[in-house]
């Protein structure tokens, strides 16, 4: 206990428990529909704080506009280097798809009136509510998910 009042916000970060992030998505720029196609395991833009063994749902953006896949990260701070207009990347991640939703089931309107989530623009740490409802959804089966 007194390592936690003493230790640095960098040394907690590192011991603390796997957490679970909601991450946005922008099909105009990457096309996520399709990225798990072919494989179960994508490089995606690491956000600051997310770790291995961390849980991170992509949330993809209009058309869609809902949160339509559970990851696991893999692996962090892959060195990487990218920048345009729309986005900067400093570093990579490792994601393993774990689960798709159904694209109307936990959308923008649904995360703002039962989770209060106004916002999904870079990475965030999701109430545990939403956490919950999340990992007792049992998502699309196979044959609904391509």
């Amino acid at each position: 206990m007194s390592f936690l009042a003493t230790a640095s916000a960098k040394k907690k970060e590192k011991i603390r428990p796997p957490k679970d992030w909601i991450i946005p998505s922008n099909p105009k720029y990457y096309d996520i529909i399709h990225a798990f196609d072919d494989t179960d395991i994508i490089d995606w833009k690491q956000g600051a704080g997310i770790k291995k063994g961390d849980t991170v749902y992509l949330y993809v953006a209009a058309p869609y506009s809902a949160v339509m896949y559970k990851c696991k990260v893999l692996e962090t701070d892959i060195p990487y280097s990218h920048a345009n207009k729309y986005i900067t990347i400093k570093a990579l991640m490792k994601i393993k798809l774990q689960k798709r939703y159904a694209p109307d089931r936990f959308t923008f309107d649904v995360l703002k009136a039962e989770y209060g989530i106004y916002a999904v623009r870079g990475p965030r740490g999701i109430p545990n509510s939403l956490s919950a409802a999340l990992k007792k959804d049992k998502g699309l089966r196979s044959e609904e998910s391509k």
